[in-house]
């Protein structure tokens, strides 16, 4: 049976065991998904690109179980089965039939013509690539996708050292092989000349970065990773009236695609945020990620693996236009798209100097966490890690964000010998941070004068920018924000009314001369964002 004949037999509603009243399919270079209502059936084309190689019966049934075991790491409530097509020899409707794959693999009499994923139908408005074009990521969802992406990453297997997979060479080979085919139609002077910068930059920084490439992969942070981690693969799948982010559609059909630095694929997120205007919420998924994992070292890597994902998406873009008619409306319009990929890919080679330190203080319950995301989202242009005191010190106690805690654990969360440790860690991660080139948000009760001075001494020792941004609130104005917050559970401080009035005690409030000084129960009403950007001297960003 052909292709043609296959696909006229899975467009017919007979052929499917349960209820269907209408087929409708997805068609990609690679794959066609026919979607019946309740479940979807995921068909790989006979094709051989090279990179992806489906042309036998044996490879595609290969592809088809890798695909459900590696997707059903983080989305096991779509990814149902792999099933069997095989040949009706009695006269029926369909001339094909669709039985599990162990029922065909238990009987060689059966003729199989080929193999379909079976997957859960969902509501493609879930996908966050939609949903982003008509509204903001709240703060909650935001972290549920990053706790996803940890849990995957932390789970992964890591790459065996003996493996060609996760070496520099390896890595470099799919970034170099980017540039001849977008070179071939992005030939307006701007473009080229930006293509030719970025080739000449990813080599250079290759040869920079290859020793701590090297050493990512002994350290086992190259992983099988799930290598094509944008907006339009990300989920919020309802079930029994419980809503989550799933990740889908990794990529099997490739290993060097798949093995990868975890930076790398967390990068293709970051940029597919930041494509759509959405610079906010990137930072926060990297400030979120790396408060988990402690990977503030993969931030020499950020930017290399940044620029590559937004030329793989460039390359993607360019291929698709070539496909269109030519000089049709229609495919300059997918090749201006495929050049603002260039565009932001350039963008990433650029150096970030000097760069900004600012530290948030105030006692428990003042709002610093909620200002800090607000930073992120209403200055516009402006980039930053936040470093939360509350996440470090729940990561480095070993627990997770939101993980209570007893009040015995809490006498010890909140020790001194804590305190000490969680702040030496902070100082030295807003250290990695800006020898890297990221501006960074210190989010801390910053008490004593000295836990501050060293963050001046610091950005004095490597010429960057120090702010202090103080935000004032009284006892019954915490007290009240703590006892919400608990009562929400939606934030990872255990700081209680006793935590906060023991911080007042030792409170050292900073000069006027030394810090803007903001008050709460303003900043609950609004952002002060012409005054802040007045300070950090960046109001000229646009």
């Amino acid at each position: 049976m052909n292709t043609s004949s296959l696909i006229d037999a899975l467009l017919n509603p007979s052929t499917y065991k349960h209820n269907v009243e209408v087929i409708t399919t997805i068609e990609t270079h690679i794959s066609i998904v026919f979607l019946t209502g309740e479940f979807a059936y995921k068909l790989k084309k006979p094709v051989n690109f090279g990179f992806l190689d489906f042309s036998s019966l044996a490879s595609r049934k290969k592809f088809c179980q890798l695909e459900l075991q590696l997707n059903q790491r983080t989305a096991p409530q779509l990814y149902l089965g792999v099933m069997a097509l095989v040949k009706k020899t009695n006269d029926s409707n369909s001339n094909i039939e669709i039985i599990a794959l162990d029922q065909a693999d238990e009987n060689p009499t059966l003729e199989v013509i080929d193999y379909v994923v079976k997957m859960r139908q969902f509501d493609p408005n879930g996908v966050l690539g939609r949903l982003l074009d008509k509204q903001e990521l709240d703060e909650n969802t935001v972290e549920q996708i990053v706790s996803k992406i940890v849990g995957l990453h932390q789970q992964a297997e890591a790459v065996a050292m003996d493996s060609y997979l996760g070496e520099p060479e390896t890595q470099l080979k799919p970034m170099v092989d980017n540039f001849p085919s977008l070179k071939d139609y992005c030939k307006d002077p701007i473009t080229s000349k930006q293509l030719s910068e970025i080739e000449s930059w990813t080599h250079e920084r290759f040869a920079a970065l290859k020793p701590a490439i090297q050493l990512r992969k002994q350290n086992g942070f190259v992983r099988a990773c799930h290598g094509d981690l944008h907006l339009d693969n990300i989920t919020l799948f309802e079930e029994n009236g419980v809503v989550e982010p799933l990740l889908f559609d990794g990529i099997e059909f490739n290993d060097s695609f798949r093995w990868i630095d975890v930076i790398s694929d967390l990068a293709f997120l970051l940029i597919d945020l930041e494509f759509r205007g959405k610079l906010g919420t990137s930072s926060q998924c990297l400030s979120l990620y790396l408060s988990r994992t402690l990977d503030y070292n993969s931030l020499q890597l950020l930017n290399f693996y940044r620029s590559y994902r937004a030329m793989v998406r460039a390359k993607i873009t360019g291929l698709r236009a070539m496909q269109l008619g030519v000089d049709s409306l229609e495919q300059k319009q997918v090749l201006n798209l495929a050049k603002n990929y260039v565009h932001q890919a350039h963008c990433y080679t650029q150096v970030n100097s000097p760069v900004k330190c600012i530290l948030l203080q105030g006692i428990s319950g003042s709002g610093k966490s909620h200002f800090a995301n607000q930073m992120l989202k209403q200055l516009p242009g402006f980039e930053a890690i936040v470093i939360s005191s509350d996440r470090i010190r729940k990561t480095l106690f070993g627990l997770e964000p939101h993980q209570r805690v007893d009040d015995q654990q809490k006498s010890k969360l909140y020790s001194a010998e804590m305190n000490q440790k969680t702040y030496h860690a902070m100082l030295q991660y807003a250290q990695t941070c800006m020898q890297n080139g990221f501006n960074v948000i210190v989010d801390a009760t910053f008490l004593k004068q000295a836990h501050r001075y060293k963050f001046v001494n610091l950005c004095a020792k490597l010429k960057q920018e120090f702010y202090l941004i103080y935000i004032k609130t009284d006892r019954e104005q915490a007290g009240f924000a703590i006892e919400q917050r608990l009562h929400l559970n939606n934030n990872p401080s255990d700081a209680d009314a006793v935590v906060m009035q023991n911080q007042l005690r030792y409170l050292q409030e900073p000069s006027g001369a030394e810090a803007l000084w903001l008050h709460a129960k303003q900043l609950r009403q609004f952002f002060p964002q012409q005054a802040v950007q007045e300070y950090l001297n960046l109001a000229d960003i646009d």
